[in-house]
């Protein structure tokens, strides 16, 4: 027999007072005189032996009393088959699920405050000298080390929601390397793994069995009342467009998980000072697509929310967005040996757009600074320099117009088009150059041109470079000739890239003085403004970059409320990048518009929790058994908190037998004991 508090045995010293009253009795005597004593000796004879006995009875039961007393407060038990070695170490791994997810109510409150519940009851039952491992989303190095009752449950009561999500497979594989990193022997360990989660239905990939067969898991699934959830999925722009005083469509998309339709939700849009509510329909176990129309009174950035009513889980009510309205486009035009002045005309049309116009021989890294679009005009000949310059500005989300000469070097034009995804020029073509037909259903030609008509006046043009498709191609045509060519495509790797395949010259024909020309132009310039994403998702994009210009070596900040740290930045082609990837486990990061700023303001950023915690779909018992299974596991324990049942008594977390509630008994039965001798036992 062992002692969990072998400190207390010193009470036994305590023993000492019921035996010295018992040696000493400080009873004071009367006297009493009598004319004769033969009758008090006889009595005296008959009740010394009963006396005796029953002083002897009363300290038995005292010293018994104050030895189970001791004992109790001592904790004696006897170890286990499995804590019986000395060398064996006893390990529980707790994993509590603190994803969105488990905002969900339970009978007794929300799921994660019965995970953080169960977990400390089972630490607060563990065996004396058990070492934890307490895991959660973060999954983080500091989370794989052993650490004592007390830690684990102040780590426990610590534990708050995170954005992070993790499937079963990836809390498995964490769970494997933690046991590999602490160098956790499975002959040498009695290690057991408990898992608290509402095990969502996530996507899972075929992973590599692991040698968890030494292990034991004990799965404890935290069950919803409800699965019912109402949550905003996206929201978007109809048009990349944002001018002072002109309209924006905002689209919004809402799902209902439950089954029933819902109806009148509350929707309410909130950006910069303009702010509606309005009410909408969404049917059961669908979704709803609406829209709604405003316009912002001045430039500047933009920062706002969309937010729909729901009591259930609310991480997913609302969704963060910020933009900017811009002043003017700045509009670079690359002039070439054939290059005409329509392009320059057609431009100066709109106050908006800021053209600046170089030789295409003649320009420098700094001419791409703060551009929207880049028009080549008219070169035959492109050096590898200004392909390097076209790409790297392309790939940073910058437009591209490339409107070649009469005489274009086809090997430089090519390994530029190569670049850009689009087909490359081929040989030249004189017959079928008549356009034939508009894309009437690509947002470039249907928002300009409202009637869809087969009879249109349409321009043509005298011959073309027939486009060969190659397998990198990746391209949409908006016009197509007769020939069945197309005369006008794009790509969009990063940037969107035009390339016309002909010559804009007058030797090629009238294209560029028709309207169809200027309407070409415009469209460009018009969705060419290099703006950055209303928002991004936490944890699935990881970098943004800032279009503002910025001052030498300035320290770029990223505030929100008391919030405020640095992050990490690159700089390429002369525009800087937030890199979010600093934040592996996203534990700074909340969702929200945060503020991007140096000596001055920059920018918005807008960031949103990832809606895979939204549907509330769960595996079932069979499903997450089976999952283990599937990975080496054979010691599995499964237990589940529905409000009525509890885990605690289904786990076998083993720990030796105690005695400390029998000693306890056994104190008061003396107790009493002694109590039923001196008030019964008469002399």
């Amino acid at each position: 027999m062992k002692f969990l508090y072998p400190e207390f045995l010193w009470a036994f010293a305590v023993l000492l007072i019921p035996i010295i009253i018992h040696l000493f009795n400080f009873k004071r005597y009367k006297t009493h005189y009598f004319s004769s004593l033969q009758f008090i000796r006889h009595v005296d004879e008959q009740t010394k032996s009963t006396q005796k006995l029953k002083h002897y009875l009363i300290l038995a039961s005292r010293l018994l009393a104050f030895i189970c007393a001791v004992l109790a407060f001592a904790q004696p038990y006897l170890p286990n088959a499995d804590t019986e070695d000395l060398k064996k170490e006893n390990i529980v791994m707790i994993y509590v699920d603190n994803s969105f997810s488990m905002q969900a109510r339970g009978v007794e409150g929300e799921l994660l405050s019965s995970a953080k519940e169960t977990a400390q009851s089972i630490v607060e039952k563990a065996p004396k000298g058990t070492n934890f491992i307490v895991g959660t989303n973060e999954m983080s190095g500091v989370e794989q080390r052993r650490i004592n009752r007390i830690d684990a449950l102040d780590k426990i009561d610590k534990i708050d929601y995170s954005p992070l999500t993790r499937t079963l497979d990836e809390i498995i594989d964490w769970k494997a390397q933690t046991i590999k990193k602490i160098d956790i022997d499975a002959e040498e360990s009695f290690v057991q793994s408990v898992i608290l989660s509402d095990f969502q239905r996530h996507k899972t990939e075929k992973k590599a069995l692991l040698k968890l067969s030494n292990f034991e898991f004990h799965p404890v699934q935290l069950i919803p009342e409800e699965t019912a959830n109402i949550y905003i999925d996206s929201v978007w722009f109809s048009s990349p467009i944002r001018k002072a005083g002109e309209k924006h469509e905002l689209n919004i998309r809402i799902f209902n998980t439950s089954e029933q339709d819902l109806k009148n939700v509350e929707v309410t849009v909130a950006v910069d000072r303009f702010k509606k509510s309005f009410y909408t329909d969404i049917p059961a176990k669908g979704k709803k697509e609406t829209s709604l129309t405003y316009s912002d009174k001045t430039v500047g950035w933009k920062a706002g929310k969309v937010t729909v009513a729901d009591e259930h889980v609310i991480f997913d009510d609302t969704y963060y967005l910020s933009y900017e309205v811009k002043e003017h486009a700045n509009i670079l035009v690359l002039n070439g040996e054939d290059a005409i002045s329509n392009v320059g005309i057609v431009l100066g049309l709109e106050s908006y757009y800021v053209v600046e116009e170089n030789a295409i021989s003649a320009i420098t890294l700094d001419n791409f600074k703060n551009k929207d679009l880049v028009i080549i005009n008219g070169a035959n000949n492109i050096s590898s320099g200004v392909i390097n310059y076209l790409t790297e500005f392309n790939e940073n989300g910058g437009s591209l117009g490339l409107f070649p000469g009469k005489n274009p070097e086809k090997s430089a034009w090519n390994q530029l088009l190569g670049r850009l995804k689009l087909p490359l020029m081929g040989t030249k073509i004189n017959s079928g150059t008549l356009i034939k037909s508009l894309n009437y259903d690509d947002p470039f030609i249907r928002d300009v041109v409202s009637n869809k008509s087969e009879r249109l006046n349409l321009p043509s043009v005298v011959s073309c470079y027939q486009p060969i498709v190659g397998g990198g191609s990746n391209f949409k045509t908006l016009i197509t000739m007769q020939n069945g060519l197309p005369l006008l495509a794009y790509s969009k790797p990063k940037g969107t890239a035009y390339m016309f395949y002909s010559a804009i010259h007058p030797d090629y024909g009238v294209f560029a003085s028709d309207a169809l020309f200027s309407t070409c132009i415009l469209r460009m310039s018009e969705l060419s403004q290099r703006a950055q994403p209303i928002a991004l998702t936490i944890g699935s994009e990881s970098t943004y970059p800032i279009f503002a210009e910025q001052r030498g070596e300035e320290v770029i900040h990223l505030a929100k409320d008391e919030l405020d740290f640095i992050p990490q930045t690159v700089s390429r082609s002369g525009i800087s990048y937030i890199s979010l990837s600093q934040f592996d486990k996203f534990e700074q990061l909340f969702a929200g518009n945060y503020t991007i700023k140096t000596s001055k303001k920059l920018g918005d950023l807008s960031l949103n929790y990832d809606r895979k915690e939204s549907k509330l779909e769960y595996l079932s018992e069979a499903e997450i058994k089976t999952n283990f299974i599937n990975r080496g596991a054979k010691n599995i324990t499964f237990a589940a908190v529905d409000g009525v049942n509890s885990p605690i008594g289904d786990l076998s977390i083993d720990k030796p037998f105690s005695y400390w509630k029998l000693f306890l008994i056994l104190t008061l039965i003396f107790i009493i004991s002694e109590m039923l001798l001196v008030r019964f036992w008469k002399s």
